[in-house]
C-alpha cells in the first residue's frame, strides 16, 4: 500500500479546519432553509385555521339569521379546515406516528402538498421547543372550544327548520364561542410569529457564529502561515549565512562583516585565516565523521578564546577566518598565538586513536592603509600560506617588505596568468633540434619540443612560469597542451619521413590516473604513430615514486612510445635506478656539459655518464652544447647526440622534411 505524500499530508493538515467550517456553513444553511421553510408553511397552515373556525362562525350566524340553507353548507366547507388540522395533529401526536394520516389531514386543511412534509418535519421534531409546545397547546385549546360548534351544526342539519327562539338560542352559542376562542386564535397566532422570529434569529445567530469562526479561523491560520512563513525566511537566512556544520558564520557573512570593518578605515583592525594542519590525516584515517566531530571540537574551542566583538567564520573545508574590530598589531599577535597554542593542546581521540593537530596562521593588520576586500582576503591568504611554507604550526604576520612573502605573491599571480593563458591558448611550441654527434645525421627529423608563453606581445621561457606551475599542480594542464597541439602539428605532415619529437612529462603528470585515456584518445584524433614520440622525465621525478614511474613508463611503451631520461646524473644515486628504469635515452644533464672543458671533474662525470648507459643498453644525449669544441670533445668520448646552441637554437615548431638532416660540424654558435 502506498502512503500519501508528504505535501498531501500536509496540505491535509493545513486545509481540514477550513473543509470541516465549509461542510457546517454548508449544513446549517441547510438546516435553516428546511426550518424557514417549514415555519413559513406552518403559519401557512395556521392562517388557514384561522380562516377556517372564523368562517365556520360567521356562516352559521349568517345561517341563524336568515335560515338559508346555503349557509350551512358553507359551514360545513369551512369547518373541514381545522377539522382535517385536528385530525392530522392527533395523527402526529399517536404513538407511533401516522405521517400518512397527518398528510391527508392537513391536505383536508387546505395546505399545498409540497408544504405538508416541512409541517409535519417541524410538528414532530420541534414540538419539544418551549415556544412550539406553547403554540400547540393554544391550539388544542382553541380546538376544544371551537369543537362547540359541532353540536350546533348537527342540530341545524337535523332540523330543517328553526323557529325564531332556536335562532336567537344558536345566536347566543356562536356569540359565546366566538368570544372564546377569537382570544386563543389570536394567541395561537402571536406566538407561532414569536416562535418563527426567535428561530429565525437562533439561526442567523448560528449562522453569524460560525461565519465568524470561519473568519477567527483564517486569521489564525494566516498567522500561522506567515508566522511559518517568517520562521522558515529566518531559517533560510540562518543557512545562507552560516555553516551547517560547525553552525558559525560562513564566507558569504564573513565577507559582509569585514567589508563594514574595511568601512571604518579610521580605527586598527586585524584579519587571520587559519588552517588546519595533519587534517588531512584526520579525515583519511578516521572517516568524514571524525573530520566533522574535529571540526566541531576547534570550532567550539576557538569561539571561546576570542573577544566577543569578534567574528570567527568557516570559510571551507579546514579553513577558518576572523574578523577582530579595534584590535592593535600587539593584540592581534598575542590572539593569534593564543589560538595556535589552544589548537595544539587539543587532545582529540576518535575510535580509540588519538590525533594531534595544529594550526598555520596569517595575520593582516587592516590599519595603517586602505584595504579593499579582495585584498585584505589575498593578504590574509597569502599570510597563511607563508605560515604553512615556514613549517606550520607558527604564526605569520603579512609585510609588504618580506621579500620571500613577494616571491610567494608572484607565484600566486603565475596561477591565475598561467589559467588564463590556458583559457586564452596563448601558449607556442618551439622546437630544437637534436643531432648525432657524429655527424652522421638520421632519417627524418630529432628535437625536443619546448613550451614559450606569449604575453603582452612578448615571449616567456618556462624557467619563468613553470616552478609556478610545478608548485601549484597545472603541470598536467600545460602537459596535455604540448601533446595536443604537438600531435596536431606533426599529423598535417604526414608524408615525411618518421622523426623522433622528444615531449616534456612533468612528475604530476607521472602520478594522473586520467593521463593515460587521455593520450590514447589524442593518438587516435591525430592518427600520428606513437613511435615517433619520446617523452622525457626528470630522474628526480622518476625516482620519486620509482615503481609508480615504472608502471607508467611500461603502459606507454606498450603503445611504441620511447622515454628519455632528463637532466642525469644530479644526483648520482640515480645510477643505481638506470637499469631498472624502461627508458631508451639517458640526457646528460648540461651543468656537467657546460663546463667539462674547464672542469675534468665535469669532463670525468659526463665520461662515466656515458660509459654507464651504453653498459645499460642506452644511448645518450648531452644538453648545453654551446661551442665546436664542447662537440668535438663529446665526439671523442662517444656521446651519440648533442643538443645546444652550437647544433641549433629554438625555433617556431613546423615539423617537416627540411629538418630531417642535421649536421653538428656545421653549425655554428649564436
Amino acid at each position: 500500500m502506498t502512503r500519501p505524500p508528504k505535501t498531501t499530508l500536509r496540505l491535509i493538515a493545513v486545509a481540514w479546519p477550513f473543509v470541516l467550517i465549509v461542510i457546517l456553513q454548508t449544513a446549517l444553511a441547510t438546516f435553516s432553509l428546511q426550518v424557514t421553510s417549514s415555519l413559513r408553511a406552518f403559519v401557512t397552515g395556521e392562517s388557514l385555521w384561522s380562516k377556517g373556525q372564523h368562517d365556520a362562525l360567521y356562516y352559521l350566524n349568517r345561517y341563524a339569521e336568515s335560515g338559508n340553507r346555503s349557509f350551512v353548507d358553507r359551514y360545513h366547507q369551512a369547518m373541514a379546515i381545522p377539522m382535517g388540522d385536528r385530525a392530522a395533529r392527533l395523527a402526529l401526536e399517536a404513538s407511533p406516528a401516522d405521517n400518512a394520516a397527518a398528510f391527508e389531514g392537513f391536505l383536508k386543511g387546505g395546505n399545498h402538498p409540497d408544504d405538508i412534509p416541512n409541517v409535519i418535519w417541524l410538528f414532530r421534531y420541534f414540538r419539544w421547543l418551549p415556544i412550539m409546545d406553547a403554540s400547540i397547546r393554544d391550539w388544542r385549546t382553541a380546538e376544544g372550544v371551537l369543537m362547540q360548534l359541532l353540536p350546533i351544526g348537527e342540530g341545524i342539519d337535523a332540523s330543517r327548520h328553526i323557529s325564531d327562539v332556536d335562532r336567537r338560542d344558536i345566536t347566543r352559542q356562536l356569540d359565546e364561542i366566538n368570544a372564546l376562542v377569537t382570544p386563543l386564535t389570536r394567541r395561537f397566532s402571536d406566538r407561532l410569529g414569536e416562535g418563527t422570529r426567535q428561530v429565525q434569529t437562533v439561526l442567523f445567530a448560528a449562522n453569524l457564529a460560525i461565519a465568524l469562526l470561519f473568519i477567527a479561523l483564517t486569521v489564525w491560520r494566516l498567522n500561522s502561515f506567515l508566522a511559518h512563513r517568517r520562521n522558515i525566511e529566518e531559517q533560510l537566512s540562518h543557512s545562507a549565512n552560516h555553516d551547517d556544520l560547525t553552525g558559525l558564520p560562513n564566507r558569504r557573512l564573513f565577507e559582509e562583516k569585514l567589508a563594514g570593518v574595511l568601512d571604518n578605515a579610521e580605527a586598527r583592525h586585524a584579519l587571520m585565516f587559519i588552517d588546519l594542519d595533519q587534517f588531512k590525516a584526520v579525515n583519511d584515517n578516521g572517516g568524514h565523521a571524525a573530520g566533522d566531530a574535529l571540526l566541531r571540537r576547534v570550532s567550539r574551542d576557538l569561539s571561546n578564546a576570542i573577544r566577543g566583538s569578534d567574528v570567527l567564520a568557516r570559510l571551507g573545508g579546514d579553513e577558518f577566518g576572523i574578523v577582530l574590530p579595534n584590535c592593535l598589531p600587539d593584540d592581534a599577535l598575542r590572539i593569534a598565538m593564543r589560538l595556535r597554542e589552544i589548537t595544539e593542546s587539543i587532545d582529540f581521540v576518535w575510535s580509540g586513536h588519538r590525533y594531534s593537530i595544529s594550526a598555520s596562521i596569517g595575520v593582516v593588520h587592516l590599519g595603517g592603509r586602505g584595504y579593499t576586500l579582495q585584498e585584505a582576503l589575498r593578504a590574509a591568504d597569502i599570510a597563511c600560506y607563508m605560515a604553512k611554507e615556514k613549517g606550520r604550526n607558527r604564526v605569520h604576520v603579512f609585510e609588504t617588505s618580506d621579500a620571500a612573502q613577494n616571491q610567494f605573491t608572484a607565484n600566486l599571480s603565475w596561477v591565475q596568468r598561467l589559467h588564463r593563458a590556458l583559457e586564452e591558448d596563448r601558449f607556442q611550441l618551439f622546437s630544437q633540434a637534436i643531432a648525432a654527434a657524429d655527424g652522421s645525421g638520421e632519417e627524418g627529423e630529432h628535437c625536443e619540443i619546448l613550451l614559450r608563453l606569449e604575453e603582452n606581445g612578448k615571449l616567456l621561457s618556462p624557467g619563468a612560469f613553470i616552478p609556478a606551475a610545478e608548485r601549484y599542480g597545472l603541470m598536467p594542464s600545460l602537459d596535455r597542451w604540448v601533446i595536443r597541439n604537438a600531435l596536431d602539428l606533426i599529423g598535417r605532415n604526414a608524408g615525411a619521413a618518421p622523426g623522433t619529437y622528444s615531449i616534456n612529462l612533468s612528475g604530476l603528470t607521472l602520478k594522473d590516473d586520467t593521463f593515460l585515456p587521455f593520450f590514447r584518445d589524442a593518438l587516435q584524433r591525430s592518427r600520428v604513430p606513437a613511435s615517433v614520440l619520446c617523452f622525457e622525465i626528470t630522474e628526480t621525478s622518476a625516482i620519486e615514486n620509482l615503481d609508480e614511474a615504472i608502471a607508467f613508463m611500461n603502459a606507454m611503451r606498450a603503445m611504441g612510445c620511447r622515454f628519455a631520461l632528463d637532466d642525469f646524473g644530479v644526483g648520482m644515486s640515480s645510477l643505481t635506478y638506470l637499469k631498472r628504469l624502461p627508458v631508451d635515452y639517458v640526457k646528460i644533464d648540461g651543468s656537467f656539459v657546460r663546463d667539462m672543458l674547464s672542469d675534468k671533474t665535469d669532463w670525468m662525470t659526463v665520461e662515466m655518464i656515458n660509459q654507464i648507459s651504453h653498459l645499460a643498453g642506452r644511448r645518450t644525449i648531452a644538453e648545453f652544447v654551446e661551442s665546436p669544441e664542447i662537440l668535438a670533445a663529446l665526439r671523442t668520448i662517444g656521446v651519440d647526440y648533442v643538443q645546444g646552441y652550437a647544433i641549433a637554437r629554438p625555433a617556431p615548431f613546423e615539423p617537416g622534411p627540411s629538418a630531417s638532416a642535421i649536421e653538428p660540424r656545421r653549425a655554428s654558435v649564436g
